[in-house]
């Protein structure tokens, strides 16, 4: 028996399996809407908090938790069924990703401040929900961009086109 393997039968194999690491890579692990239902749970929740009355933000609490566990439920599914390979991330390219995901953490953060304190200063009625919804479309736009900017790590880091 012959256990050579043709030069055409091994160059299909290994497209095949460049094919299928593209395919783990480029799965969506956040459904599209994740973004924007997570961004209204926390305005949400923000209001409840900014209402200063306790019955509102004990139930704006209560459907915080709730929501985000529902919310969430198909995002951890999707991510056990196939986890990121970490080693498909140069650690260049992974300090990167985290440097990037830090300082948009941060302008989030500095912009939510930001608008606060300048809508109370301002006599703005509900800054910090004001504040909150600005900083959410933020996170539900820029979001999507992380994932994709973190695919195109990984892709360049297995060979794949990003």
């Amino acid at each position: 028996m012959d256990d050579r393997i043709e030069p055409a039968d091994a160059a299909r194999a290994l497209s095949e399996i460049g094919r299928r690491r593209e395919q783990v890579i480029r799965r969506r692990i956040f459904p599209g809407w994740f973004w924007w239902a997570q961004a209204a749970l926390s305005v949400a929740l923000v209001a409840c908090i900014e209402s200063g009355r306790g019955v509102v933000l004990g139930i704006g609490i209560a459907l915080f938790v709730v929501g985000s566990a529902v919310i969430n439920l198909p995002v951890s599914r999707a991510a056990r069924a196939a986890p990121p390979n970490r080693a498909l991330t140069d650690p260049g390219d992974a300090r990167r990703v985290l440097t990037v995901l830090v300082a948009s953490i941060t302008v989030l953060l500095g912009v939510g401040a930001a608008t606060a304190l300048g809508l109370h200063a301002a006599g703005v009625p509900h800054p910090a929900t004001i504040a909150a919804a600005v900083a959410s479309v933020l996170f539900a736009v820029g979001g999507p961009m992380l994932v994709r900017y973190e695919q195109a790590a990984m892709l360049r880091r297995s060979g794949s086109q990003g």
